[in-house]
């Protein structure tokens, strides 16, 4: 292979690695930017939050509102494939979207999304994501073709920390290697603001990946003899997320050690 070859090559990996930029994301959800989609997901948000309403009769219609907004949203990626309502074998999924193979995927999509996912809607104004649903959802991905979940609904996922809803995941995501996330009608209220679905969901992956790998223990008084171990972590975990670098990483721990002295 000639010297040419070999640095255009270079220099194509290098486009596509920088394509997970966040200013390059409107390049791979269609943001909306245009009257027609505008009044379209207007329409989306009234009948969504029409349907708190409806008496529990219309529950299946009412599911179904908040599934055609999903799939609204899923059919702004490049030419997908986006399916209501399947059921190849004993479990239904309501929405499942796969990618097309003729475009080029920024490493997120390829490495971490994948090019195929399964979203589950929840339409119900005081019912949060629980145990149940999340293992539900992480046992159909892999029958699907897919090892990333989706949940939209109005009130999010249930618990904190390593609880319930919000814990369960957790735990798929450090055994399985899973992830499943949670995003809410009131957060996608904020793409008609300029906000882009893909971005959100590049967020909330991250955020599941570094509180998963969160190592830190709670803060406790700063006359504890813990004190400075845990402050310590914390300013190591800022590392690992590229929050700081390695030199604003070693003026800290610097000042930290000035302050309250070595371990």
């Amino acid at each position: 292979m000639s010297r040419i070859s070999i640095e255009s090559l270079t220099e194509m990996q290098k486009l596509l690695d920088n394509l997970d930029d966040q200013e390059h994301d409107n390049l791979f959800w269609k943001p909306l930017n245009d009257d027609d989609s505008i009044k379209e997901f207007d329409e989306h948000i009234r009948l969504i939050k029409e349907s708190k309403s409806w008496d529990r009769k219309y529950n299946h219609k009412k599911g179904g509102v908040l599934e055609d907004f999903a799939m609204f949203l899923f059919k702004r990626f490049p030419s997908p494939t986006v399916d209501k309502n399947k059921r190849p074998g004993d479990n239904e999924t309501d929405i499942e979207s796969t990618l097309s193979d003729k475009h080029r995927y920024p490493p997120f999509i390829n490495d971490k999304m994948g090019t195929k996912f399964v979203c589950e809607c929840k339409n119900k104004k005081t019912t949060a994501i629980d145990v149940t649903m999340v293992a539900k959802l992480s046992e159909i991905l892999p029958t699907r073709g897919s090892n990333f979940g989706i949940f939209i609904s109005i009130i999010g996922m249930g618990g904190h920390g390593w609880r319930y809803g919000e814990g369960k995941r957790k735990k798929i995501m450090y055994s399985e290697q899973r992830p499943i996330i949670s995003i809410t009608v009131k957060e996608l209220e904020k793409l008609r603001e300029g906000a882009n679905f893909y971005t959100m969901i590049k967020q909330k992956y991250d955020y599941l990946i570094d509180e998963v790998e969160d190592e830190t223990g709670d803060i406790p008084p700063a006359d504890h003899d813990e004190y400075t171990k845990r402050l310590n972590e914390v300013v190591s975990h800022l590392r690992k997320c590229e929050l700081i670098n390695e030199e604003e990483f070693g003026q800290i721990n610097t000042r930290i050690t000035n302050k309250y002295g070595n371990e």
